[in-house]
């Protein structure tokens, strides 16, 4: 039939393996005050720049490059479309979106003061190829930063029932999305073991006097710190986004060996999980559902031919 998708949900296409939405959703309490601080200081984000953003998918490390740099101009570059628009539309001050790749970035050598990506290098088949490419748009003297994932997140239930169908459902997720797009785009995973590799391939691409920092985001549903009708409305956008995109996961859970029993479980108890805390907000400070997610920042400087001019003396 014309128009058929081969593969539903192709995950080829990024917005298929994480809607802009859940990028935002899933990563609304990421980086506080403090952290973006610690990334103001390490981009060297205190003067304006002419920012080069790789893979900026939803736009939600855009936004945070705003907040950090307002005076900066940033150009995002996006290969999936359905996610160019989707970030367009949010209309974020002094930043235009253009289609590109990080193998093939459409902007002219020594372009930008600073070109970063995040969570991009871990999902590539060719790190040192995307690396040498931010190189090349860099400035003399310009940072390339990368903020990635490192090891493994933590991401527990106290219910052990909910914290069962949750884990189940992560590894047929993973083999729904991540084994088939690894097959269909590269033929192969990337060799593990990438991200304790980043200083060495940006010291291999020409940059040099490379730093690696570390972040550790946590996020603790019962955390006193956050405010009561915030966390009910991020659960409400949770809850509402999870149903309309109830289609994909289905797909996605059956394509990763998932029986449509355990499947109608796995949905119900999320969707009960988050309506009974929706409905009761005193249960929140009883619901100790903890996320941990590691990040590596690896920083590197562009040469610069006048930085040592030889000795003509």
């Amino acid at each position: 039939m014309a128009g058929e998708r081969s593969t539903p949900f192709d995950p080829q296409e990024w917005h298929n393996v994480q809607p802009p939405e859940s990028m935002d959703i899933s990563r609304r309490f990421e980086y506080d005050e403090d952290h973006l601080q610690l990334l103001r200081k390490w981009l060297r984000l205190d003067e304006p720049n002419t920012i080069v953003e790789i893979g900026c998918g939803s736009g939600f490390f855009t936004e945070k490059l705003a907040a950090m740099s307002p005076e900066s101009e940033i150009t995002g570059i996006e290969p999936d479309e359905f996610l160019r628009k989707y970030v367009e539309g949010k209309g974020i001050k002094r930043a235009k979106f253009i289609k590109g790749s990080a193998e093939e970035i459409p902007l002219p050598t020594g372009f930008a003061d600073l070109t970063v990506c995040h969570i991009v290098l871990n999902n590539l088949p060719n790190v040192p190829m995307a690396v040498a490419e931010m190189a090349r748009v860099t400035k003399d003297g310009g940072i390339v930063a990368a903020i990635e994932p490192i090891g493994r997140s933590v991401n527990y239930h106290p219910d052990p029932h909910l914290n069962e169908l949750f884990e189940k459902a992560q590894k047929a997720f993973g083999r729904g999305i991540w084994e088939l797009r690894s097959k269909e785009m590269y033929d192969r995973s990337p060799p593990r073991g990438w991200q304790a590799r980043y200083p060495e391939i940006f010291r291999d691409c020409d940059l040099e006097n490379v730093e690696v920092h570390g972040l550790l985001s946590t996020f603790l549903l019962s955390d006193s710190r956050w405010k009561r009708e915030d966390i009910v409305s991020w659960m409400k956008e949770r809850l509402d986004f999870e149903e309309r995109d109830e289609e994909r996961t289905r797909v996605v859970l059956k394509r990763g060996g998932m029986d449509d029993d355990t499947i109608e479980m796995v949905i119900r108890a999320n969707s009960d999980y988050l309506r009974g805390l929706i409905d009761d907000p005193d249960r929140i400070s009883e619901t100790h559902k903890l996320e941990v997610l590691g990040r590596i920042v690896t920083i590197g400087f562009k040469k610069s031919p006048h930085e040592n001019p030889p000795n003509t003396n």
